[in-house]
């Protein structure tokens, strides 16, 4: 099964804990979990066989706030399972060239905000300062993301290193990282396979694991997850509020130790300067 699928396999193993009613919702949102995303609680009671008052239970029962939070999710795993043919077919021809782009980026940007975690994120700032050394792993689409995390570690003048593919030599660079090390893997949907089998190798090493990814049901979990939501309307990934959640990450670190921050930040220019890094009239 897919791991965009998680919440369908949380539907089905559940199943003995449900009530009568409760597994034919179950079982009707695992077999028509597209048609579940675009109805309204009226219409699934109407196609289920349930009440209102059972389908707004059960997304309760599950952790979510009602029956919108459960479709918001719902409406996620079918995105994250469309190719990018698929989505590039569903897009509107006649948007203007920002509309389209600006819209869905400023709803990822409100869920990001609405949806925002201080426990877990006070919890990844934690893991980042008492690392040894961090790894950051982002592959295709998240490669550019995790050259951000790395090159703002290294700004601030910790001990990090990054991996822009997964290969043989990635597994050689994990087996030699110090017990104290960090790794942080940075995937959305579509998940990619080789992220989740590395970061499930990292765990098994007893790494200590940060995953940021778009929700707790995405394929990629760390010891500390952050979500930041990356629903795109278009055939490319849409990475605006990770990399807002990423900035205010490096923002906080930078904070920890402001001294530090500052002789860090005043080596960069001196080697800038000598150097002659950036252009002058």
């Amino acid at each position: 099964m897919k791991a965009e699928t998680d919440l369908l396999q949380r539907l089905a193993s559940g199943a003995e804990s449900y009530s009568a009613n409760q597994r034919v919702l179950a079982k009707y949102v695992q077999s028509h979990y597209q048609t579940v995303a675009f109805s309204t609680v009226s219409q699934l009671a109407g196609l289920s066989g349930v009440s209102e008052a059972t389908i707004v239970r059960f997304a309760k029962a599950l952790g979510f706030k009602g029956y919108p939070d459960f479709q918001k999710e719902v409406r996620r795993l079918v995105r994250a399972d469309l190719k990018g043919s698929d989505r590039f077919r569903l897009s509107p021809a006649d948007a203007s060239p920002l509309d389209l782009v600006l819209a869905k980026e400023m709803e990822n940007l409100g869920a990001l905000r609405d949806g925002f975690d201080p426990q877990a994120f006070r919890a990844a700032l934690k893991a980042l300062r008492g690392a040894s050394e961090i790894f950051i792993v982002g592959a295709r689409a998240t490669a550019p993301l995790a050259t951000h995390v790395w090159f703002g570690l290294a700004k601030l003048g910790l001990r990090a290193s990054r991996a822009l593919s997964v290969t043989s030599d990635t597994y050689d660079q994990l087996n030699r990282l110090d017990r104290r090390a960090c790794v942080v893997v940075i995937g959305f949907p579509r998940y990619l396979r080789e992220l989740v089998e590395l970061l499930e190798f990292a765990k098994g090493a007893k790494l200590a694991t940060l995953a940021i990814t778009d929700s707790a049901f995405s394929a990629l979990r760390g010891d500390v997850s952050l979500y930041a939501p990356a629903e795109s309307a278009s055939f490319m990934a849409f990475h605006s509020a990770p990399l807002v959640l990423i900035n205010a990450l490096l923002h906080e670190l930078s904070l920890a130790d402001r001294d530090a921050t500052v002789a860090a930040l005043d080596r960069f220019e001196a080697v800038a300067d000598h150097r002659r890094f950036f252009h002058k009239e």
